[in-house]
């Protein structure tokens, strides 16, 4: 919420999105990056929404699988 705070966007009315973290960044704003190092076969449970992230499967030799479940 501090992205869309910092965009001056009502946070009743508006939930991050990648482009209001690609604005902000582009803007010259600070941003965290917690790397994660998952292996084949786990998984993670986020708030996604509210959790600017990347799925990168930078190196990866075996194919990658996402599933999202939102609401």
């Amino acid at each position: 919420m501090e992205i869309c705070q910092t965009l001056n966007q009502a946070q009743d009315e508006h939930y991050p999105h990648t482009d209001d973290v690609r604005r902000y960044v582009a803007d010259g704003h600070p941003l965290r990056c917690l790397r994660i190092r998952l292996e084949p076969g786990q998984g993670y449970i986020a708030p996604t929404e509210f959790l600017p992230h990347d799925g990168s499967t930078s190196y990866a030799e075996e194919r990658s699988l996402a599933a999202f479940w939102l609401g």
